[in-house]
């Protein structure tokens, strides 16, 4: 009987503590996590043209592979072109940056805030060791969902390589 109820306990705590594991497979062993109430789009005319005049309006191109939408935010997934992690840091530095809020940048990623036109914009593009390039931007009218969910260390955390 002891063994039962102990084999019960860890079994719900397991099950309890266990993490939605739903996430989208990128390109080269990338994957993208999903969280609750986020649902992968097919991407319209509409959307590009969202994506278009928000983040991909300039060199280098960063075209938009997944389009991930949540009644409070929009995240936007693009695959970098023909580019390096040192030209997307110089393009996102020569930005008017009359609204931004925060930049962070290193030899492997940047990291923007800003707001624009009502919105709280967060921009991230990160190198893997594979010297792929993922961008990854969103967009929420709500500044604390943008410092919650959109700051480095979460947008980040999101990004997984897999192990070969």
């Amino acid at each position: 009987m002891k063994k039962i109820i102990i084999f019960i306990s860890i079994l719900s705590f397991i099950s309890c503590t266990k993490k939605n594991n739903n996430a989208i497979d990128l390109f080269n062993g990338i994957s993208f996590e999903m969280q609750t109430g986020e649902a992968l789009i097919e991407i319209k005319p509409n959307i590009n043209e969202l994506y278009s005049e928000y983040f991909n309006n300039r060199q280098p191109q960063v075209p938009l592979f997944k389009y991930i939408k949540h009644s409070n935010y929009k995240i936007f997934i693009g695959i970098p072109y023909d580019t390096s992690i040192n030209k997307m840091i110089k393009t996102q530095l020569e930005k008017p940056d009359s609204s931004r809020v925060f930049f962070e940048s290193s030899s492997n990623y940047f990291f923007t805030k800003y707001k624009k036109d009502g919105f709280y914009i967060a921009e991230y593009a990160t190198v893997f060791k594979n010297n792929a390039i993922i961008y990854i931007s969103s967009m929420t009218d709500r500044k604390e969902i943008s410092d919650s969910l959109f700051n480095r260390l979460e947008i980040s955390k999101r990004l997984k390589l897999k192990n070969n």
